[in-house]
């Protein structure tokens, strides 16, 4: 996933100081982020955490794992605004909610946001995730793989001259995934703001069980509508592609379009 040039994000940590997004739910966007607060728990290369952060740290470290994805998600269409100028407040947002998110049990989403956050902030590496229990030793587990690492146990579809498709290196056809449940993604408000508009175009992998993994962006667009993307992708489920009637892993390309009079924009694949 081609993000932010490292040089932005090097910069990062003394400029993360100066900002913090409030809740999502305030009516718009403030022309500024709040003053941040000087204490607050550490998160490996991006802390101190600000006012809103510290109090889904608090509530993930108390074990609230629900009550820490609702606040996660709620301010993240504020926090994917930055993305571009400052891309570890929505790397941090995406972090705290993949924890929440394995502290749920919902690995595959918590695997895929982490991944996402690391793509965006690669410092968050390092975190230290051992407050979070179970939860953080979880994400630790996880391989990062970098963007557009070629995968060999994972099958590319590829178009025939027909409507079925056939996997490269296959000699059977492979039956691909299907969708079976899809988080609608968030419009993130300094797009809506901006009445941003475009489609967003990703290449993941659909694992044998039926998640997404290593989003990869092939088609961006400004103002946060990428990382809310990514963010929506990992929520998804399918019904894995197979081969021989056994499951199989599939690079799959989905489209997520956002337009300007719509707060949720429609999703799809192809």
């Amino acid at each position: 996933m081609s993000w932010i040039s490292r040089k932005t994000t090097a910069t990062l940590l003394p400029l993360l100081v100066l900002f913090l997004a409030p809740l999502a739910a305030r009516a718009q966007e403030p022309s500024a982020p709040p003053r941040p607060q000087t204490s607050g728990v550490l998160f490996g290369g991006v802390e101190p955490l600000m006012s809103q952060q510290t109090k889904v740290v608090d509530l993930l470290l108390a074990k609230k794992w629900q009550e820490a994805q609702t606040l996660a998600r709620q301010q993240f269409p504020v926090l994917a605004g930055y993305v571009e100028k400052y891309p570890g407040l929505a790397a941090t947002a995406l972090a705290l909610e993949a924890l929440a998110d394995a502290g749920l049990g919902e690995e595959g989403a918590a695997a895929c946001r982490w991944e996402a956050a690391q793509d965006i902030d690669p410092k968050l590496g390092n975190a230290d995730l051992s407050m979070f229990g179970t939860a953080g030793a979880f994400l630790k587990e996880q391989p990062y793989k970098a963007p557009n690492t070629p995968d060999p146990e994972t099958l590319r579809l590829t178009p025939t001259a027909g409507q079925e498709k056939r996997a490269e290196g296959a000699t059977e056809e492979v039956k691909k995934p299907e969708i079976i449940a899809r988080q609608l993604p968030v419009y993130p408000l300094a797009a809506r703001r901006e009445r941003a508009r475009g489609a967003v175009v990703l290449e993941a992998i659909i694992g044998k069980d039926g998640s997404i993994s290593n989003p990869n962006i092939l088609r961006h667009q400004p103002l946060g509508l990428d990382v809310a993307a990514v963010e929506a992708a990992c929520g998804w489920r399918f019904k894995p592609a197979t081969l021989k009637g056994e499951p199989v892993k599939v690079y799959y390309v989905l489209t997520i379009n956002f337009q300007a009079q719509e707060s949720t924009p429609p999703a799809s694949n192809r």
